[in-house]
């Protein structure tokens, strides 16, 4: 196997890796739940590019939008939410709510690592 080989299946292999998730209780459904986000522990760079050529553009907010966009997503590993929904989230969703949300997936994921090394 070449080394790009080695590179992509060892992406591979934690981009497919176990579903993280996050209980959301300000967003409960009808029954009352609290939604449960689910997310994979990293992203590739072509999704970190869209995240980083909107806060480049000075555009902050869509960045963070966008963060939880391609981020957050059901039991069956399929999005949430779709981009067309960016609109909505900038204007109808509470800040600090996504913002929770995208600093708990960042925490559950350096606790993860740091797990990993122990």
């Amino acid at each position: 196997m070449s080394i790009i080989d080695n590179v992509a299946t060892q992406f591979r292999e934690r981009l497919n890796g176990e579903l993280q998730s996050i209980d959301v209780p300000e967003w409960a459904g009808e029954d009352g739940k609290p939604l449960k986000i689910y997310y994979k522990p990293l992203i590739n760079f072509k999704a970190q590019g869209k995240i980083l050529a909107l806060f480049n553009q000075k555009k902050d907010e869509e960045a963070v939008c966008m963060s939880l966009i391609i981020r957050c997503l059901d039991a069956t590993g399929k999005h949430i939410f779709k981009t067309t929904d960016m609109q909505t989230l900038l204007h109808e969703c509470d800040p600090e709510v996504v913002n929770r949300i995208l600093a708990d997936m960042q925490q559950n994921i350096d606790d993860a690592e740091t797990l990993k090394k122990t």
